[in-house]
């Protein structure tokens, strides 16, 4: 007995399907409902899932996506690797290509189909050897290894190239042949190394420190090359060891490993990177027909830029030649007219300065005539008896009022308290209300009194009070 568990709680057998058993509680479903809630059962029981098969039937659209089915011996199943999902991806998947997939199983509602939402893809076998890529790539990108402003130029024309490859390898034949093709003239210095294996990545280090320790002054490229080779062959490329030896190396460094597809570590740290050996061998060196060519065009633009040069500067030579005669007979006629001018020019001058000195004196004497002094001379007279006989006044008057003031002052001084204060006599006052005693009526037993004198005060109490008869 088979059953299939739905999220509304209902059990349906296979030998309880018959209509006269469920006449009114059969629940039926829409085709999308139905599609719904088998999406939410496969969701909730096969999450994550990794499924290992072989990419078929793949398909890049403008978005970028890929979609892709995942297929075995048997079966098959569909499968979207969104683009947001690829950036850690280190190569481009194809198809035929058997790979590892990790992500979530999900139903396709508007065609009922289900399939693998991918956001973990690797090459089966090399799951790991990508992962680790993948860590050493980011590492050294965030190192500022990669960066273009960090990679040196390569020469146009080297005198010597180090060449470090396998001595035996398809590569370093490939590179010789070009070399000598396009500039036989250049020196080579092959560096033997191991290419592939466990002990490749030592010896790739050694010959970058053995480059730069002894022919630093000597070699103007490096070209560091193998030629093809299964992505674990290549792996010598991708160790970090390797990266920092090339990024440590002074001189500049062409990487040229494996075929156009590939791509390594030390292609991204290198000052450049070659598809082949035989296109970093071209890079790195001119073809010698094309420059010959490029120079012989260059020598006769020159010849002809300096031929017609020269007949430039000739035909001005005869025009100056020829107009030099005329040249001197305008000259002396020029000199005779700036003498005259000259002449003319200071006796004008002259005249003008002394017509001007006439109208000057002529001015000064206008001036002097209607001069404002000499009209407001007879008013500076009365002014100053004016001003005699008005500060006579006010003298007069000061010594009036002066006299005023002094016998208000006089009445003012009799008149005042202190005056009397002065002649003996005392003000009482009651302590603590200020209130003047004028009357002994006024004064109890035992009270304060404060007694003000012309100079200073003392305080005193009442000890006996008599009234006048």
């Amino acid at each position: 007995m088979t059953a299939l568990h739905l999220p509304n709680e209902f059990w349906i057998e296979d030998n309880a399907l018959d209509d006269n058993d469920l006449p009114e509680s059969r629940h039926v479903y829409s085709v999308s409902q139905l599609n719904s809630d088998i999406r939410l059962v496969i969701e909730d029981n096969f999450t994550p899932v990794w499924v290992e098969g072989e990419i078929s039937t793949l398909r890049t659209p403008v978005s970028g996506h890929l979609y892709f089915t995942l297929k075995d011996e048997r079966s098959q199943v569909k499968a979207v690797f969104f683009r947001r999902q690829q950036r850690p991806l280190s190569y481009k998947p194809k198809e035929g290509d058997r790979v590892l997939c990790g992500g979530r199983i999900t139903l396709y509602e508007p065609r009922g189909e289900y399939q693998i939402i991918v956001s973990t893809l690797e090459l089966q076998g090399l799951g790991e050897l990508w992962r680790a890529f993948a860590r050493l790539k980011e590492k050294l990108s965030r190192e500022g290894l990669f960066a273009p402003e960090r990679k040196k130029k390569i020469p146009l024309l080297p005198r010597t190239i180090g060449l470090i490859t396998s001595a035996s390898g398809a590569a370093v034949h490939d590179i010789l042949q070009v070399i000598r093709r396009r500039f036989a003239g250049v020196e080579i210095i092959v560096v033997p190394v191991t290419v592939q294996g466990e002990r490749a990545a030592v010896e790739i280090v050694a010959a970058l420190e053995l480059v730069e320790r002894y022919w630093r002054d000597r070699i103007d490229t490096v070209i560091l090359t193998r030629g093809g080779g299964s992505y674990e062959d290549l792996q010598p490329f991708n160790d970090e060891r390797v990266a920092r030896a090339i990024v440590a190396c002074s001189i500049p460094l062409i990487s040229a490993v494996g075929h156009e597809i590939d791509f390594t570590i030390a292609d991204f740290v290198a000052d450049l990177r070659a598809p082949t050996p035989s296109a970093a061998a071209e890079l790195v060196i001119a073809n010698y027909q094309e420059m010959s060519e490029g120079l012989h065009h260059l020598r006769q633009r020159l010849h002809q830029f300096g031929r017609y040069r020269i007949v430039q500067e000739r035909r001005r030579l005869q025009l100056a030649a020829s107009g030099l005669e005329y040249g001197r007979e305008r000259l002396s006629f020029l000199r005779r007219d700036l003498f005259d001018l000259q002449t003319r020019f200071r006796t004008a001058m002259l005249s003008r300065l002394r017509l001007v000195r006439q109208k000057l004196r002529l001015c000064e004497f206008r001036l002097a005539q209607a001069s404002p002094r000499l009209r407001l001379k007879p008013c500076f007279a009365k002014v100053y008896l004016s001003e005699q006989h008005l500060n006579q006044a006010m003298r007069h008057l000061l010594q009036s009022k002066r006299q005023r003031l002094t016998a208000c002052r006089d009445r003012l001084n009799a008149a005042s308290p202190l005056s009397v204060l002065a002649r003996g006599y005392t003000v009482v006052e009651k302590a603590g209300t200020g209130k003047v005693v004028s009357s002994s009526a006024d004064l109890t037993v035992g009270e304060s009194l404060r007694l003000r004198f012309h100079q200073g005060q003392a305080w005193c109490r009442v000890e006996k009070v008599i009234e006048e008869e």
